[in-house]
C-alpha cells in the first residue's frame, strides 16, 4: 500500500507558490487522494466479505452433502439458509450502496422540494 501512496504521491506532488512559499490548495488532488482510499477499502471489504460468504455457503453445501437423502427437513433447512445468506449479503450491499450514496439523495429531494414549493407560489 505505501508503495503505491508513495508513487501517487511523487506523479501529485503539490505546488508551492514561490513568492508565498507556501503550497497551493490543490483540490483535484485530494480528491484523487481520497477516491484511492476509498477504492482500496471498498475492495478489501468485498475480498472480506466474498471470503466469508464463500466459506459459510461451503460448509453448508458440505453438510447438505453428509446428510442423509431422506432427511428432507434437513436439506430442506440447509437450502433456506443458505439462501437466506445469499438475501442478507444483498441487504447488506443495498445499505452500503445507500449509505455511499445517501448525501445526493438528500440533495435531491431538497432540490425537488424546493422546486415543487416554487411551483406552487407561482400558481397562485
Amino acid at each position: 500500500m505505501d508503495k503505491y501512496r508513495n508513487g501517487l504521491e511523487k506523479r501529485l506532488k503539490p505546488k508551492m507558490n514561490h513568492e508565498t512559499g507556501e503550497y497551493k490548495v490543490e483540490p483535484f488532488r485530494d480528491a484523487q487522494i481520497a477516491l484511492g482510499r476509498a477504492q482500496f477499502v471498498q475492495r478489501e471489504r468485498e475480498q472480506f466479505f466474498n471470503e466469508a460468504y464463500s466459506e459459510i455457503l461451503a460448509d453448508l453445501f458440505v453438510a447438505w452433502l453428509k446428510s442423509e437423502p431422506h432427511c428432507t427437513k434437513e436439506r430442506e433447512y440447509l437450502y433456506s439458509v443458505a439462501m437466506a445468506m445469499g438475501s442478507v449479503k444483498e441487504k447488506l450491499v443495498g445499505i452500503e450502496t445507500y449509505g455511499n450514496n445517501m448525501k445526493f439523495i438528500n440533495q435531491q429531494k431538497k432540490d425537488s422540494s424546493a422546486e415543487s414549493e416554487g411551483d406552487d407560489t407561482n400558481e397562485q
